[in-house]
């Protein structure tokens, strides 16, 4: 450990296809791009991590920034923490929001990643806990397709994994659509499913008092960014009207975000995004306040690395499960009676599926 120097960095850009594309307010998806990196260091151990940026023009400028922030680090011992402090230094005058948060999350990830291989632990044993099963909700669908096709789908979905909560994307033409959907989810996936629910941040504060106001007793599980996500003082309103819990989170640019947000109470639950919040680090920093608030946590997106940091998460909920990324993951992470179930691996457990990377290779012009 006292040895394991950083000697090098590989960063490598996908655009990955999707199973089905992503329909939601906030756009339409047919592929996901991802960024894949490895920390070489000089005893034989890859540190490796991704993070999904979710434009692909963009992967190249966060890619650079990356590699920038890298040079910080090389030819030195791995810290993962001490690196973390210092790279948030590193990002001060770039911004702590946006591509700065990123690529410090992608380092941070790749090099907690090396530090607990070098341990010959599991990351989530090198943090003090303990492999255990991890309640998930399949997230990969139910987006605003035609209420026709919710039923089948949320079916399919559920027997997946034998899921026992789905996430629903609302916030249709009208509200009577809205509860169609949920009724087709229920005829589809049975009655005791729960059924998580996403506006993507489509209301203005009054629109959405007034649709959260109609669904409030229809059995959503939580409402989810019902407005832009940093509209701190009227999510705090909208909190106090309803009784359907509002959770946000996956915005949170570190974990600053996350303490204001709570000071303001401007949700019930929160879902932060390992990418967003500063890797592992910055999620550990991150669960630590939200403690102190008695705060229930879930994740957004990273199921992988997110189900080893739940693990050793005060007060953890739900973990989001998507399958994006599995094309380009040697043995993707499985879901087992709604479960998601960590490896007994050193480290994360992620390894690349070489041939898929350079299938859906993006040039990063490094």
């Amino acid at each position: 450990m006292e040895n394991m120097i950083f000697k090098s960095i590989t960063i490598r850009g996908v655009n990955v296809p999707l199973r089905e594309p992503l329909i939601a307010k906030i756009g339409n998806f047919e592929k996901w791009p991802y960024l894949c990196v490895d920390i070489h260091t000089n005893c034989n151990i890859i540190g490796r991590s991704y993070i999904g940026p979710y434009l692909v023009d963009q992967l190249p400028s966060i890619a650079h920034c990356i590699k920038a922030l890298a040079n910080k680090f090389i030819n030195r011992n791995i810290e993962p923490i001490t690196f973390f402090d210092e790279g948030m230094k590193g990002i001060n005058l770039l911004g702590y929001k946006g591509i700065g948060m990123y690529a410090l999350a992608a380092l941070d990830i790749a090099f907690w990643d090396a530090h607990s291989k070098a341990s010959n632990l599991p990351l989530v044993k090198h943090l003090g806990g303990s492999i255990k099963p991890l309640k998930a909700y399949n997230s990969r669908g139910l987006w605003l397709k035609p209420l026709q096709e919710l039923s089948k789908e949320a079916e399919a979905l559920r027997s997946e994994g034998n899921f026992t909560a789905l996430k629903l994307r609302i916030g249709r033409e009208t509200y009577e659509d809205d509860i169609r959907a949920l009724k087709a989810v229920r005829e589809g996936a049975g009655d005791d499913i729960k059924v998580l629910s996403d506006f993507n941040q489509c209301y203005s504060i009054k629109e959405a008092m007034r649709r959260c106001s109609t669904l409030d007793d229809c059995g959503f599980f939580w409402f989810e960014e019902p407005i832009r996500y940093d509209n701190y003082y009227e999510l705090s309103s909208l909190c106090k009207m309803i009784n359907t819990p509002i959770t946000i989170g996956e915005n949170f640019h570190g974990p600053r975000d996350l303490k204001i947000a709570l000071e303001n109470r401007s949700c019930d639950m929160i879902m932060p995004d390992l990418m967003r919040i500063g890797g592992v680090t910055g999620w550990l920093r991150a669960v630590a306040i939200a403690d102190s608030y008695n705060m229930e946590v879930s994740t957004h997106l990273y199921p992988e690395v997110s189900a080893h940091l739940m693990a050793v998460t005060p007060n953890a909920e739900w973990i989001e499960w998507v399958d994006w990324a599995n094309p380009i993951i040697k043995d993707p992470y499985q879901i087992k009676n709604g479960d998601i179930i960590i490896p007994d691996r050193i480290g994360t457990g992620i390894e690349w599926n070489e041939e898929n990377l350079k299938k859906y290779s993006v040039n990063l012009s490094l």
